[in-house]
């Protein structure tokens, strides 16, 4: 079995959990944010709380991605963790989150 590792990102959001929910969720938003034509099937969903996700990207081996949010004042925080990724693609990944949540089309905190 191959090495795994995993990694976890917070951001906080100015605006309220379910603008941020909207942000991650509608299909033009997801599209903006994560990439055109990307196939993220839904685990596990606790509407404008927890996006569970399969994330299997081409080439590589499944992985989870948890992206959980909860109220920050009148804000937000973004909790990812992206876990089981390929030790040898964790550096990849982390490069592709930090990217990907500069895309969410919410103003950053």
């Amino acid at each position: 079995m191959p090495e795994e590792c995993s990694l976890r990102l917070t951001r906080r959001y100015a605006e309220p959990p379910a603008e941020v929910w909207r942000a991650l969720t509608e299909p033009e938003s997801l599209e903006r944010w994560l990439r055109p034509g990307f196939p993220v099937p839904q685990r596990e969903v606790e509407a404008e709380r927890v996006l569970e996700l399969d994330w299997r990207p081409p080439g590589e081996e499944p992985s989870v991605v948890r992206i959980e949010l909860s109220p920050a004042g009148s804000g937000t925080t973004l909790v990812l963790d992206h876990a089981r990724i390929q030790a040898t693609r964790g550096m990849h990944a982390m490069q592709f989150w930090f990217a990907t949540l500069e895309r969410l089309p919410v103003e950053a905190a």
